[in-house]
Formats: structure tokens, sequence, C-alpha cells
């Protein structure tokens, strides 16, 4: 399977990362890599997270990682990375 990233999920991770800056740069800096590498996670098990119905059709999922969440769609030989989001946050 490839892994692609979408315009937004790329957005989310530098916005998030911008907010957490502000308080630890270092912080920051090991969320940013920790969520860049998480799409890895789901080479070997790509159907690990939680399917979401209301996208159906489409098959797309959530995956926990700590107090985040990624968003993610799989569509033949792809994972397509969709959002990031905080576990607090209102996710659309």
């Amino acid at each position: 399977m490839k892994i692609v990233w979408s315009a937004a999920a790329w957005a989310d991770l530098y916005r998030l990362y911008a907010f957490l800056a502000e308080q630890d740069l270092d912080a920051a800096d090991s969320l940013f890599d920790s969520l860049a590498k998480a799409p890895e996670r789901l080479l070997d098990f790509p159907r690990r997270g939680s399917r979401m119905s209301q996208f159906e059709p489409a098959e797309v999922r959530e995956f926990r990682i700590g107090n985040y969440v990624l968003r993610y769609g799989l569509a033949q030989a792809e994972i397509l990375v969709l959002r990031f989001f905080h576990a607090r946050e209102d996710r659309f």
C-alpha cells in the first residue's frame, strides 16, 4: 500500500504544531514527528481504525494517536491521510 496525504491533513498537522509551539516548542517538534509518522503504522494493518459509517460507501476510518485522531480513507492500494484533530476538537 501507498500513503497519500491530502492538503488538509498537512494543514492540520501544521495547525496543531503551531498551537502547541506557542507553549512548548520541544513538545511541538515531538508531536509533529509523531503525527507525521503515524500513517506508517497502518501499512501492516490498514483497517485497524474504527470505520465511520457516515462516509459510506467510502471506507473512512479514524485511528487514535495519544490525544490526537488521524482520519483516513482506504481506496484500492492507497491509504489516504485525510485529517488530523486533537481528540477534544469538533470534527467535521
